[in-house]
């Protein structure tokens, strides 16, 4: 029936435009789709259009069910008022159709029966109130978890097939109660569960969903605490998105006070979105993240009030992220008055949080928070102290057995009696501390990053009481922890920042354990410590060919496993990869059973029998003392020695690091004036003059006279040229020993371990990328290759465009006994792994060439620059492009400390292949080279100190 005053076929469009919004209502609950303008506008347009409704059955039931559904977005939205407005319509309908003769059926086009879905959704949302009853139990009551989790599954199974989109609401009740019970257990099988049925639930609430925005700030929530618990970035991101929808919808929702979340719920979302941005402050530096956590904690306060439930957890968090924002108040707070008023600020936020705390646990983490910010202080009066002590005490006894927050209040209480401790200069108070923190580290059920810092405060606090054994006991249990950070499951990027925030652990460890007269385990504690990430790469080679021996589809699975971490999932199946890190672990007990060693550290006498060759040098910087431990042949004695460094501590380590750095910045920048290049190159010889004093004339006095020697450098020692340590005016290293360097003694094992059959000589992959965008062109790198391709008659070539990386990745596979590479090297100083090769078409990162596995391969020669440079943040890890091309199969390693000059570069080429021996001796041809090239330069050891030997 036409329309007047429209197109004829204007009836059917907005019959078919209204059928579509009823589908959309019935499938995803979404009451936009019914309750928008347009759906006002094309009803009203429809209900006016009818001349004669009682010769258009179809238009006036569609209308009748349109309002129906209505009538029940309304009550989906607690608005009873307008409900019965849309219900009045129905009714009206119910009688034109009655008195019409028309029988009630279902709308065919929408697919149901809106009375049923009425019926279901009531039914539904009855059990949804129970399960929610039932969660806030919960709340108080960690026993009433098991009831929750059975009431919100009632729920969720209530809803029809037909309509999925019912399940959201229980099933994001569900996801809660999971991560409480989580926090309160720490079984970290509840956290995975938890983030999946949020998913699901959020999937199925869709844009008007009554429960999207309590979906979103829940998952952001379970996704932000996952991210505490295993360190993975895009958790941390995906929640701050997540809960910033949350926040800015409540803030775009003019009805929000009267919504099902009310006014305390726009409250939460705006705290739970500080607290992730406080969060990606901490892991990524950036201001604007504080600043703004700093904004949503003060709009969490200013909307709550004493009767909110959230009250104290809301003032808990601004608390938190003043403190954040005073420890960084140069940036964040740059006047004296802001610190001022923020600190003010803070004081009151504490208080009024430990004056509402509604459960033990609320008033655990406000005592946490408050002896936080009691010890990061500058002073503080006895009485604090004491109070800070005595109400974190009795948090302690409200808490049950095995609560993780158990584990954190005694670390603040550790913390609290050790500064109270060292500012009464008083150690009454330790033994307290030392059971506290003792307590925390050993603690199953807390999170990894609480009890690594008991540990090792734990271990600190024993050394000032004297007491090494404890302090030894107490830093191995944080050398057992660090590989945790480093999660198979995790992107290496996330491993990285993990353990770049657990530095020097290792060598305190070794160093207590040396004060406690046990130096067999300060050696392993140095190398379990150390190179975690190179480790797994070491066992993901060795021992998985032992096990393929024994067992082939142990190792099949193994690798299957290995390789779908390696690859890397994107965001949506970060979940996949949590559960797939859970079958590690149990294919890792079961493998355990058949080859109890596997994957774990190597024992003391494979570590000792590196030294048969010549002495292996492991040379520890702790400020618990320095030493050399010295791994040495037979025929010299044998076994393991240690040798004392007084002159080496941290702090003139690291000195003499940052000069090193400075002198070779300002000869590589081309404003720096010609005349000042000899002061420069004197800052450098110093550096080795101090090497020469501080460890290496100690160390060699100490081996007597050998032939080689290999250094395992730890800490700021990692970046400092051992090999070319020398006195003023008198013969140094170059003069007594062949140097050769290994990020660790298990490394160096990996490295010398037998070759399955030997590979041709003639097999090799010369390549030259002379430019790459925003580097300068380097004009000698293709004379270069060509030079050395020249011994190579059956190698292969790559130069300029042919040197890209599906080239390079290939050409290592077909001829892997010798690499050389001239070009563009580039060490990441934030992500280790990061740093990269350039090839022809972008980077060849450490990561990438660290996965291949090249069993045959003998030599690689890096001409490039600073590619055996540790960085600062991660220097016991070692990853650079150096030990990522020992880790693919090479036994034999050529590198670089810093840049160096491409002509350089290419003589020390020349000198090196022209060498009788760079084939079976390339320590010998490299140390031969730089020998000439001092003998050159004497008074410019930047040219020559920065080529470095690793392996062998």
């Amino acid at each position: 029936m036409a329309i007047p005053g429209e197109p004829a076929h204007a009836r059917d469009t907005l019959v078919r435009a209204l059928h579509a919004r009823l589908r959309r209502f019935t499938m995803s609950q979404d009451v936009e789709a019914v309750l928008d303008a347009d759906a006002t506008r094309q009803a009203a347009r429809l209900h006016r259009a009818l001349p004669r409704p009682d010769r258009d059955r179809e238009a006036v039931r569609l209308l009748h069910h349109l309002y129906r559904a209505r009538a029940l977005a309304r009550l989906l939205q607690d608005d009873e008022v307008a409900s019965e407005r849309e219900q009045l319509i129905v009714d009206a309908l119910v009688r034109f159709m009655e008195r019409a003769g028309w029988p009630d059926e279902p709308v065919t086009d929408a697919g149901l029966d809106v009375e049923q879905l009425t019926a279901a959704a009531h039914k539904v949302e009855a059990l949804t109130e129970d399960a929610a009853r039932a969660v806030t139990a919960a709340v108080e009551d960690g026993g009433a978890t098991a009831r929750a989790c059975a009431a919100c599954e009632e729920a969720r199974d209530a809803a029809p097939r037909e309509m999925p989109h019912l399940r959201a609401g229980p099933l994001q009740l569900w996801g809660l109660v999971l991560r409480l019970r989580f926090e309160r257990t720490g079984d970290v099988t509840d956290l995975h569960s938890c983030v999946a049925k949020l998913r699901e639930a959020l999937a199925l609430a869709g844009p008007g969903h009554p429960y999207r925005r309590a979906v979103l700030s829940t998952l952001g929530v379970a996704l932000r605490v996952r991210y505490e618990h295993a360190g993975e970035l895009a958790d941390l991101e995906a929640a701050v998105r997540h809960c910033r929808s949350a926040a800015d919808w409540s803030d775009g929702k003019a009805g929000e006070a009267r919504s099902s979340d009310g006014a305390e719920a726009t409250a939460g979302h705006h705290h739970n979105l500080g607290l992730a941005l406080r969060l990606r402050y901490e892991r990524l530096g950036e201001h604007d993240d504080l600043t703004e956590a700093l904004h949503r904690h003060r709009t969490a306060v200013a909307r709550s009030n004493t009767a909110t439930d959230g009250f104290a957890i809301f003032q808990l968090g601004l608390a938190n992220a003043l403190g954040e924002a005073l420890d960084d108040a140069r940036t964040i707070l740059p006047s004296a008055q802001e610190v001022s008023r923020a600190r003010s600020e803070q004081v009151a936020a504490l208080a009024a949080a430990t004056a509402h705390a509604g459960n033990p646990e609320t008033a655990a983490l406000t005592q946490a928070a408050r002896a936080g910010a009691l010890v990061s202080a500058n002073a503080a009066s006895p009485t604090e102290y004491v109070t800070a002590a005595r109400e974190l005490r009795h948090a302690l006894d409200a808490l049950p057995e095995g609560n993780p927050l158990l584990a954190k209040c005694r670390l603040q209480l550790g913390r609290v009696l050790m500064k109270r401790s060292v500012e009464e200069r008083d150690h009454r108070h330790m033994p307290e501390a030392l059971v506290q923190l003792r307590a925390a580290a050993r603690q199953s059920t807390a999170d990894t990053w609480v009890r690594l810092a008991a540990a090792v405060f734990r271990g600190k606090a024993a050394m000032a009481l004297g007491s090494p054994h404890e302090a030894a006991d107490a830093f191995a249990l944080a050398v057992e922890l660090l590989p945790r950070l480093a999660r198979p499951q995790l992107a290496l990027s996330d491993s990285e920042f993990g353990l770049a925030s657990a530095t020097s652990i290792a060598s305190d460890a070794a160093a207590c354990a040396l004060h406690a007269g046990d130096p067999g385990k300060a050696l392993r504690l140095l190398e379990m410590g150390r190179g975690v990430l190179l480790a797994q790469g070491v066992h993901n080679r060795g021992d998985l060919a032992e096990l393929r021996s024994l067992d082939g589809v142990l190792a099949d699975r193994l690798t299957a496993l290995r390789a779908s971490f390696d690859r890397g999932e994107p965001a949506p199946h970060g979940d996949l990869r949590h559960v797939r890190a859970r079958e590690w672990e149990e294919l890792l007990a079961e493998i355990r059973v058949l080859l109890p060693e596997f994957w774990r550290p190597p024992r003391l006498d494979a570590l000792l029998e590196q030294g048969s060759r010549g002495p292996v040098v492991v040379v520890n910087v702790s400020q618990y003392g320095s030493a050399a431990f010295l791994l040495t042949p037979a025929r010299t004695g044998g076994g393991l020695r240690v040798l004392p460094l007084p002159l080496l501590t941290p702090e003139a380590a690291s000195s003499r690091s940052a000069a090193l750095r400075s002198a070779l910045s300002l000869l590589a920048d081309p404003d720096t004036d010609l005349l000042e290049h000899p002061a420069q190159q004197r800052r450098i010889r110093d550096v080795l003059a101090w090497l020469w004093d501080a460890v290496v004339s100690p160390v060699l006095d100490a081996v007597g006279p050998v032939q080689r020697v290999w250094w395992v450098p730890t800490g700021p020692l990692a970046v400092l040229p051992l090999h070319a340590a020398q006195p003023p005016g008198r013969p140094g290293v170059l003069d007594a020993v062949i140097s050769s360097y290994a990020p660790t003694v298990t490394v160096l094992a990996h490295a010398r371990r037998p070759r399955r059959h030997a590979t041709a000589p003639s097999s090799a992959l010369i390549a030259a990328v002379p430019a790459a965008p925003g580097y300068r062109h380097l004009h000698r790198a293709v004379e270069e290759a060509r030079h050395v391709a020249r011994l190579f008659p059956e190698g292969r070539l790559l130069l300029d465009g042919a040197a890209h990386r599906d080239a390079l990745e290939e050409g290592l596979r077909a001829h892997p006994a010798t690499f050389h590479f001239s070009g563009h090297g580039v060490a990441d100083p934030v992500a280790p792994s990061a740093g990269r090769l350039l090839a022809a078409d972008g980077p060849l990162t450490v990561a990438d060439i660290a996965a291949l596995d090249l069993p045959d391969a003998h030599l690689a020669y890096l001409s490039a620059c600073a590619t055996a440079h540790a960085g600062l943040r991660l220097p016991d890890e070692a990853l650079h492009l150096t030990s990522a091309v020992q880790m693919a199969g090479y036994r034999h390693v050529v590198g670089t400390l810093w840049p160096v000059d491409d002509t350089e570069s290419l003589k020390r080429v020349r000198a090196f292949y022209g060498h009788p021996r760079w084939s079976t001796d390339p320590a010998l041809a490299l140390h031969d080279t730089i020998v000439t090239a001092r003998d050159t330069h004497p008074l410019a050891p930047s040219h020559w100190a920065g080529h470095v030997h690793s392996g062998g």
